[in-house]
């Protein structure tokens, strides 16, 4: 019964991604609240370890069913730009939050989508070229997140979506054994191990973001279906807008 509590719920039953994300939106409010409200309670930055592990699954889900790519790395991208300048604003330095984050895992997630239709339709110079193409985005986004700017979780974080997609199978767009790879098991299995390589390269047990593990059983039961429709860009405006609300409570009670 333990071992049955990681093993993905089948369809029509368990949570749906909407429900999951609301979840997640719950989690990232308390997380945040810690952060700018009260950054003495280290309970809330516990909680909030939850948040990024669900948002990280959604966005490798995201990748291999939108329709189009371009328009959704662009909205990532010009929601990024634009908390980024706030933060800026706010605090006279760049934050590297999470919009940069899921970005970055975006434009890597592309390159294993586009190595794998390579592949599939049997062009090889062209797959291998995609491979190295990836191979060095990958070097280049550790050295960018080493030395140029840190992001929310780091190098690790940014593969965890990754790690996610690399079992995703859709036919025509990679190689028909990719077909055998793609329960949500072998992802949630992928995911997983992800997940642990942020909580070691952090100290696994001796930093708070082991406790993101916590969110393996949530995830457990994704039943695979979207849930309500409308909540699509409502997800990415929360993000921003809970920030501003936070901040401007923070400078009423500064005010005080």
């Amino acid at each position: 019964m333990a071992l049955q509590a990681f093993v993905p719920a089948r369809e029509g039953r368990g949570l749906s991604a909407s429900t999951l994300k609301i979840i997640a939106c719950i989690f990232m409010v308390i997380d945040h609240i810690g952060v700018i409200l009260l950054p003495d309670v280290e309970l809330l930055r516990v909680i909030g370890r939850l948040s990024y592990p669900i948002f990280a699954y959604f966005l490798a889900e995201g990748c291999r069913y939108t329709r189009n790519k371009t328009k959704r790395f662009l909205l990532v991208l010009g929601l990024a730009v634009l908390c980024e300048g706030v933060v800026w604003i706010m605090t006279g330095e760049p934050d590297g939050g999470i919009l940069v984050n899921f970005c970055l895992a975006i434009l890597l997630i592309y390159e294993v989508q586009a190595f794998k239709r390579a592949l599939a339709h049997g062009r090889l110079g062209r797959a291998f070229g995609f491979l190295v193409l990836f191979l060095l985005s990958v070097v280049t986004v550790y050295g960018f997140v080493e030395y140029v700017l840190y992001v929310d979780y780091g190098f690790w974080g940014v593969l965890i979506p990754v790690w996610a997609s690399l079992p995703d199978y859709k036919e025509g767009e990679a190689p028909a054994f990719f077909a055998k790879l793609s329960g949500r098991w072998v992802k949630f299995a992928c995911f997983t191990a992800g997940l642990l390589l942020l909580c070691i390269s952090r100290g696994l047990f001796e930093n708070i973001q082991s406790f993101s593990l916590l969110a393996l059983p949530l995830l457990a039961l994704y039943n695979g279906q979207p849930g309500r429709k409308g909540l699509k860009y409502g997800f990415y405006i929360f993000y921003p807008a809970h920030l501003v609300v936070l901040w401007v409570i923070a400078a009423i009670l500064e005010w005080m």
